[in-house]
């Protein structure tokens, strides 16, 4: 008797980038969803790598559970631990972070501005989530099939947000148009206009300082050049991106990944632990 070799199928990773509705766009970037239940991943495959971001990320972890991997900045730890965790904050990152699961994962990660977060009432510190963070997620987690609750999740926090924004927060784009709007605002605030008051006054509303917004709003549009210009030399990708010249634009692609272009290139079309960035090319 000759045995035959039936094809197995094993399950692949889901994967999911949800932008917010308009209402919403000047408090949240996006959103990315993460289910791996199922799928046969080594323990590398299992990694998750994100670029370093001047965001405050909040991870709710549906399934399972996540480790994050210990970092550390100019600034400060990018994560509080190598502990499991069910649910997390990190806030804005000078360095590229990561996270690792020891088994099958369910998660949501939503990515909100600064100034938004402490609008929201999220602390300095990023320790604690705030109630209506919380209450948005019950919606997503209650509902029978995810894009349900990505609706349910915008429109409970959409009905907070709409009380707290100022109407001069309103068009926002991204993290570029988003540095602007918060430079912008830093200027015409405030009673000091001394290079030092204003650098102050952008530091509390959005984390950062002028040069680290220069340098996220660079990397956002070398990203959305990269991705809507893939034969574009590399050379020419830089120049239009704002960077001096291309070895300028490696330096800044390895501070934001902890790799060179070449290496990320690769990493993002053929690694599974690179899942995030090539959601993220979706925005463009």
């Amino acid at each position: 008797m000759i045995a035959t070799l039936m094809e197995v199928r094993v399950p692949s990773t889901a994967s999911k980038l949800f932008f917010p509705q308009q209402a919403l766009a000047s408090c949240m970037f996006a959103a990315v969803y993460r289910d791996t239940r199922g799928a046969a991943l080594s323990d590398k495959e299992r990694i998750n790598h994100f670029p370093a971001s001047p965001l405050v990320s909040v991870t709710f972890v549906i399934h399972g559970e996540l480790v994050l991997l210990q970092a550390q900045s100019d600034t400060g730890p990018a994560c509080h631990g190598n502990q499991s965790l069910t649910c997390f904050v990190t806030g804005p990152s000078d360095l590229p972070v990561s996270s690792w699961s020891p088994g099958d994962v369910t998660a949501l990660t939503i990515a909100v501005y600064h100034d938004a977060w402490l609008r929201l009432g999220g602390d300095p510190e990023f320790q604690t989530i705030p109630k209506v963070l919380w209450d948005a997620y019950e919606r997503f987690a209650g509902a029978s099939e995810i894009d349900r609750g990505w609706t349910g999740f915008c429109a409970e926090l959409s009905g907070v947000w709409d009380e707290l924004c100022p109407r001069e927060w309103r068009n926002v784009w991204g993290v570029s148009d988003w540095a602007q709007a918060t430079l912008s605002r830093t200027l015409l605030t405030g009673a000091g206009r001394s290079l030092r008051s204003v650098e102050r006054r952008l530091k509390r509303m959005s984390g950062q300082t002028r040069r680290s917004l220069e340098f996220y709003s660079a990397f956002e549009s070398l990203h959305q050049l990269a991705i809507q210009n893939p034969d574009l030399p590399l050379a020419e990708v830089a120049l239009a991106a704002g960077y001096a010249d291309q070895s300028h634009m490696g330096r800044a692609v390895r501070r934001a990944t902890g790799f060179t272009p070449a290496r990320l290139n690769t990493a993002i079309q053929t690694d599974e632990s690179f899942w995030c960035y090539r959601l993220l090319g979706e925005r463009f």
